[in-house]
């Protein structure tokens, strides 16, 4: 049951911002602060019950498995596309990112991610996602060491999905040299030589089914894959993409580093980037992003993003926010 709470109050909290854009608010590329408590979000989620917003993959993770109704501190910091109109269609996503070690406790989590989703209908239930990244969660894995993920759902987070393969869903490929859950051996420091892994989602265009694909500093080569048959929307295509980062942390802890733990204004070199970013279109070719997206950061204080720029951009944070 902790799991689904956390679940339900993200949920409410990405109604919110649709709320907020519904009455005339666009998110563009500045930042919008969060409401004050997921109480809050939950009351102004309310407005919009039959609708999930792409902005729920920016916390779906924050599902981190836990579903304790203290775990009150979520920070994000994303760059998303535009979602659910019938001219949205996409065939997938890549990204080169760095992988970074911090200490944490249990309680506390850190991702970064890319994901793939539908809205579907625009009831909740019909919401589709795959979302691939690596994170540090010692609740999940009883460790403080990055992890490679995987996450998916076809109804909105409420009864389907799971981490890597703790459930039916995930089909490792026949010689996979890594499998979603495993750990990320050599991680980079802020002073430290980074350590990369390249992402890549995409549907094949012959089975329908969804790949996914990891390289560590190097080409990425296919894990495994989500059957086209787990899904509802996402059997045909996205219509919505994101990547960014998240952090979560009790209501008693300071939330913990988020990419190396240096904030966008460190710089190359110090701050975590994002490099390499593709779209990939129906036939499989990829295409580096020549244009900036939205960005929803929850507050600059802690964490945020810059613009993308030459297919990159800049992210992360020191943490230690409590509300």
């Amino acid at each position: 049951m902790f799991r689904l709470t956390l679940l339900r109050r993200a949920i409410a909290l990405c109604l919110f911002f649709h709320a907020i854009e519904i009455r005339g608010i666009q998110l563009s590329s500045t930042t919008q602060e969060e409401p004050t408590s997921f109480a809050q979000a939950s009351a102004y989620g309310q407005v919009k019950q039959n609708y999930i917003s792409m902005k729920s993959t920016i916390i779906v993770a924050a599902a981190s498995g836990q579903d304790s109704g203290s775990w009150d501190q979520t920070y994000f910091a994303v760059h998303e596309t535009s979602s659910g109109g019938p001219n949205d269609n996409y065939y997938g996503l890549q990204a080169t990112t760095g992988v970074y070690g911090h200490k944490l406790k249990p309680r506390q989590l850190t991702s970064t991610f890319i994901t793939v989703t539908h809205s579907g209908d625009g009831v909740k239930s019909s919401f589709n996602a795959i979302q691939v990244g690596w994170h540090i969660h010692p609740e999940n894995y009883g460790d403080s060491r990055p992890h490679f993920y995987t996450y998916w759902t076809r109804d909105g987070y409420d009864a389907t999905g799971c981490f890597n393969m703790n459930c039916p869903g995930f089909i490792r490929a026949s010689g996979s040299l890594v499998a979603p859950g495993d750990v990320i051996k050599s991680n980079s420091g802020v002073h430290e030589p980074v350590q990369n892994v390249t992402l890549k989602v995409l549907k094949d265009k012959t089975s329908g089914d969804w790949w996914v694909y990891y390289g560590f500093n190097g080409n990425p080569t296919g894990v495994g894959y989500f059957p086209r048959s787990l899904f509802t929307y996402l059997a045909q295509k996205a219509n919505g993409m994101a990547f960014g980062a998240f952090v979560i942390a009790d209501k008693t802890l300071p939330t913990p580093p988020m990419g190396s733990g240096a904030h966008p204004n460190g710089g190359q070199g110090r701050a975590a980037s994002f490099t390499n970013l593709r779209f990939i279109d129906q036939d499989g070719r990829s295409n580096p992003m020549t244009t900036d997206w939205p960005k929803l950061v929850t507050s600059n204080k802690c964490h945020s993003i810059t613009p993308i720029d030459r297919a990159g951009c800049l992210y992360g944070g020191p943490g230690g926010c409590v509300r």
